[in-house]
């Protein structure tokens, strides 16, 4: 006997990631866990006005509803914990990096490949602004286990001698 094939929902169009500001819309993210909501809809602003992180959204197109987002900040590691190895040779102690924060996509669009569009765009922007400040490395602490697969899929590298499950793409 045949399956019928499932029904498709319709796509749905999405803005590219923008900076967060006032007027995006918050109220009906939900990613399903508790942490990454409550960070978007009552610290986000917070973080970036005291420059600690930058939220970056997606919306329905045409609306200020957020449907996706993702963080990034700066930081340092040690020269041992720097991939690949080679990077290490004639370094300094410390290596600039950029960090992937918090990551949330809307339950009801989760599955659809956005995270991975999500982390794609975090790359180039990391690329992007290592021309201007110097950063080596994004690198990614998955909030558990089962997120570090799809991390693996855009390429990052497990960094346990940093901690289990932190992870790390070389920009260089």
């Amino acid at each position: 006997m045949r399956r019928e094939a499932a029904e498709q929902t319709p796509s749905l169009e999405l803005s590219a990631p923008v900076k967060l500001n006032k007027t995006h819309n918050l109220d009906s993210f939900d990613c399903g866990e508790d942490s990454i909501n409550e960070f978007l809809k009552k610290k986000a602003l917070k973080a970036q006005a005291s420059r600690t992180a930058t939220v970056f959204v997606t919306c329905l197109k045409g609306t200020n509803t957020v449907v996706a987002y993702y963080t990034l900040s700066n930081g340092t590691i040690m020269r041992a914990d720097v991939l690949p190895k080679r990077a290490q040779r004639n370094s300094p102690q410390q290596h600039p990096i950029t960090v992937l924060g918090r990551m949330g996509v809307c339950k009801t669009l989760q599955g659809t490949g956005l995270s991975l569009d999500l982390i794609q765009n975090a790359v180039l922007r990391a690329l992007a602004a290592s021309e201007e400040v110097a950063s080596t490395a994004l690198v990614v602490h998955p909030l558990n286990e089962q997120l570090v697969g799809l991390y693996e899929k855009a390429g990052f590298l497990r960094c346990p001698q940093i901690s289990p499950i932190t992870m790390m793409l070389p920009l260089i």
